[in-house]
């Protein structure tokens, strides 16, 4: 659901402490596990790269090591071929490529290091979003970002019920310091109503139970973890999409995980030496205890289109909210009381439609799902982070064919979720963009420069561009009542204030709780 990407510390992990060994034919490295060999391509422009895909970073996740944190990958003997990728992690799905064997990192780099190498370059880690449950590094073409001399990192990761990987929640976690000098974050938070689960427990032991009814009565954590070591992966995987489909028969709620927290999403952990996270997102960010680099963080003007196809079936989902109004409170509020949870979902109604049923507008209806989904939590993350370091907010608003997107609603703006994304990745002939509007391959241009210019001077504007109309990108302060921001249009605009329509009431309803002990916002 969130593509999230990381910049990396340059060339400061063991992957990428390589010796060349072979200039001619095949690309082979020596790395310290052993030797690796991949292949040469080039870029639309005629730029030579050199392609590693497939390598491991970690110890197969099997056996005793399922749930467990990586382990170091053993030394293979010989050259490992590592010129293609096709393997995925478990999503819910099926796909005959997928493998509980599926930590891989994907490497895409201008140059190999040599003597007469021109030093370190900058290097960019991309997280693939996905809803902790979908996606994979496979086609992620980098000729882009190769064009603007940066070296391209892609990673698999565990998936649902296996695990997750975020960019945001590495910035919570003491010990990614040092390991990335700045982060991008492209749709999507820590404090998402869909990024983090409240009832991971309850939902582990339901899970177990589609497969061993002795696990719907009971509350043995070590039996259920002995058991789900002895399952095959796919009857795992299969589990955990029957009890999500169960679920959601069940709860009558249809959007219960965007709104209340994604099955497999991240969890607030018991205090342990290995816990990833102990204490609740929104404190530790308004605490100042995150990560203090610089990022880029921002959302398409209207995330939730791609999910909202479907008008009837968008019109049907907001008869249910106006028939319950308390499904529109997210339970960041806390609100357990009925009344004061319908009488708060009347308020967030009338935000959006003065009162009127969501079901008859549902331009407005889109702009709640986006407003929840992504956008609210977006802006209080980038506002509580310009307090300890730079912060670049943006708002992807332009509408080109490029992006993909054909859903609308009069009301409504008309970029969804992940529209940005595919104006950054392409291979090959995919780059060619002769079948695109001059304005769509101008806004690819800008797009790719103010990412990689990021990666570089941890600034997205460093200096005045004509390609960029010469604008400066101001970093958030909200200090003295502003909040600016980089309107990614037609024309590259900074404007004040983002979704102010609707973010200052969100904001007032928050505050009228009396209280701020909240997980996500």
């Amino acid at each position: 659901m969130v593509t999230t990407r990381i910049l990396s510390k340059t060339l400061s992990i063991a992957i990428f402490i390589f010796q060349i060994i072979c200039s001619l034919g095949d690309p082979m490295v020596e790395l310290p596990n052993g030797q690796i060999s991949g292949r040469e391509a080039a870029t639309a422009e005629n730029i030579s790269y050199y392609i590693f895909e497939g390598v491991p970073y970690a110890a197969p996740p099997v056996g005793e090591l399922r749930f467990k944190a990586p382990q170091p990958v053993a030394n293979w003997k010989g050259v490992l071929d590592t010129k293609n990728i096709s393997t995925t992690c478990f999503p819910s799905s099926n796909n005959d490529n997928e493998s509980e064997d599926c930590l891989f990192i994907n490497i895409y780099t201008p140059e190999l290091p040599s003597e007469g190498s021109s030093g370190s370059l900058p290097v960019m880690f991309f997280i693939h979003g996905g809803g902790f449950v979908d996606g994979s590094s496979v086609g992620l073409g980098p000729d882009l970002f190769i064009n603007n001399g940066v070296i391209l990192i892609t990673i698999n990761y565990r998936l649902g019920f296996f695990g997750s990987a975020s960019c945001a929640y590495q910035l919570l976690n003491q010990d990614s310091n040092g390991l990335f000098q700045a982060a991008i974050l492209e749709s999507g938070s820590f404090l998402s109503p869909w990024a983090y689960q409240r009832r991971a427990r309850q939902i582990s032991f339901a899970t177990a139970a589609f497969l061993n009814s002795s696990f719907a009565e009971s509350d043995d954590s070590q039996a259920l973890l002995d058991y789900l070591l002895t399952v095959d992966a796919r009857t795992l995987d299969s589990a955990a999409e029957q009890y999500r489909c169960w679920e959601s028969a069940n709860n009558g709620w249809e959007d219960f995980e965007i709104t209340q927290g994604f099955y497999w999403a991240p969890i607030v952990e018991v205090k342990n030496p290995d816990a990833f996270l102990t204490r609740k997102m929104y404190g530790l960010l308004q605490a100042g205890s995150v990560l203090q680099v610089p990022i880029m963080i921002g959302v398409t003007s209207e995330e939730d289109l791609p999910f909202d196809q479907d008008a009837q079936a968008l019109q049907n989902r907001m008869a249910a909210y106006d028939q319950n109004l308390g499904w529109l409170v997210p339970n960041d509020m806390e609100l357990t009381d009925q009344n004061q949870r319908t009488h708060m979902g009347s308020a967030i109604r009338d935000l959006y439609t003065g009162g009127e049923p969501l079901a008859n507008h549902l331009g407005d209806a889109v702009r709640f799902s986006s407003d929840t989904a992504m956008t609210r939590s977006v802006i209080k993350h980038a506002e509580l982070f310009s307090k300890v370091a730079e912060t670049y907010f943006y708002i992807f608003s332009y509408d080109g064919q490029m992006g993909g997107g054909n859903t609308h609603y009069d009301g409504a703006e008309s970029v969804g979720h992940g529209e940005d994304v595919n104006y950054l990745f392409c291979s090959g002939d995919g780059c060619n963009g002769n079948n695109f509007p001059e304005a769509d391959r101008v806004t690819r241009q800008r797009l790719i420069k103010l990412w990689t210019d990021f990666a570089k001077y941890r600034n997205p504007t460093p200096e005045a561009s004509e390609l960029l109309q010469n604008i400066i990108w101001p970093a958030v302060s909200t200090d003295d009542g502003d909040f600016y921001y980089v309107d990614i249009n037609e024309n590259l605009e900074i404007k004040n204030h983002p979704k102010e329509a609707t973010y200052g009431a969100w904001v007032e309803l928050y505050n009228s709780l009396g209280y701020d002990d909240f997980d996500t916002y």
